[in-house]
């Protein structure tokens, strides 16, 4: 019932996993389907950071609580406001999913999907810094909208723009700046500060160099894993040089299944530059660091780093060789095996004729029972 549904766009989580590290975020990541599903009409993630912590749909009609402190599936104590907000932005995205129907002419019959990331972020000391809202249809980008205090500015998807007037625009001005925002910046405040141990914990990193042999070279990799939060900058240096990121393959901050996080990159480094005996340092910096990480490996080229492929007819014509020195040496054993055998068998023999021989020479000499030899 809580899992996050499949229908969320990659552009909603790169948004979401963007913000700084001063900041804090509060999402919802909402979904609507018109057409025969099993899931929900309308279904809505709550996310504290990258924490899940809150669940509403529209059968429930509630916001539940999911993961951090308290106990799963009761109340989300943020007040009858927050479901009126659900249910208001469940009926806009209801609405704004017909006139994208209407206007792309999407008459047939199916399943559409409209979907909404809306939120908003605070500043370290609980300061508002922005709200906003993203929308997709169908899985392209639609319409956005974003208030930082300052500037109210909407932008449209190519081809998706739906045209606002003043009037309009104006009113949802009003509407983001004195209600959505205020709101917002207060529910995430009080999400921060009952889930302050999950989400404000600092965890420091575990770095190492992985190197691995390969064809041509090897293969060396910066690993950082099992660190929160995910915010953390990774620089491999040859030389106190940086590597040129063209160069590096990975990068992507990963989920490690534990609530923390790995990062990892990548470079390939060929024979001749194994022989140059470069020395390579993986420099890391995170907020649970007073100073920068940094874990060094220098390049030793011998001929363990090459890596040998055998032809089919010289790897034929080894295998002939090895499997004739089996056999000979197979034979070789059982005959000696054998030799050893017989002789042991002839000193059995050898050794009864010689009991024989000298119990005949002693039956002369035995006195018989007139005290005669």
């Amino acid at each position: 019932m809580f899992v996050v549904q499949l229908m969320f766009v990659s552009l909603f989580v790169h948004q979401v996993m963007s913000s700084g590290s001063g900041r804090h975020s509060l999402w919802a990541f909402a979904t609507y389907i018109s057409g025969t599903t099993p899931f929900p009409e309308f279904s809505a993630v709550l996310m504290l950071d990258d924490v899940q912590v809150g669940y509403f749909d529209s059968k429930i009609d509630r916001l539940v609580r999911v993961g951090g402190q308290g106990v799963e599936g009761a109340e989300l104590n943020l007040g009858q406001e927050a479901v009126f907000i659900l249910r208001d932005i469940f009926s806009s995205m209801r609405k704004r999913l017909e006139m994208v129907k209407h206007r792309f002419n999407m008459t047939t019959a199916g399943v559409h999907v409209q979907q909404r990331m809306t939120g908003c972020e605070v500043l370290e000391d609980g300061q508002p810094a922005l709200i906003m809202f993203r929308d997709g249809s169908n899985g392209q980008d639609a319409d956005s909208l974003m208030y930082n205090m300052t500037h109210f500015t909407y932008a449209g998807g190519d081809g998706w723009e739906i045209q606002w007037s003043a009037v309009k625009r104006m009113h949802f001005q009003m509407l983001y700046s004195n209600i959505y925002l205020p709101f917002c910046a207060r529910a995430l405040n009080h999400l921060l500060d009952r889930e302050k141990n999950l989400v404000r914990r600092r965890v420091r990193p575990r770095v190492r160099f992985i190197t691995k042999q390969v064809v041509g070279g090897a293969r060396v990799t910066c690993l950082a894993t099992d660190f929160y939060p995910r915010h953390i900058n990774l620089t491999l240096l040859r030389d106190s040089t940086p590597v040129d990121e063209d160069e590096l393959t990975g990068g992507s901050v990963l989920p490690n299944g534990n609530g923390l996080y790995q990062v990892r990159k990548s470079l390939m480094v060929s024979d001749e530059e194994l022989q140059r005996k470069h020395n390579y340092t993986c420099v890391t910096s995170h907020l649970s660091l007073d100073n920068r990480l940094e874990v060094s490996w220098r390049a030793e080229f011998s001929r363990s780093h090459r890596i040998y492929i055998i032809s089919a007819p010289a790897g034929l014509t080894l295998a002939a060789v090895l499997l004739m020195v089996l056999l000979w040496w197979r034979r070789r054993s059982e005959g000696v095996a054998m030799e050893t055998q017989e002789q042991q068998e002839r000193l059995s023999v050898n050794k009864e004729t010689d009991s024989e021989s000298a119990g005949l020479h002693l039956s002369r000499f035995v006195p018989d029972s007139r005290g005669q030899c």
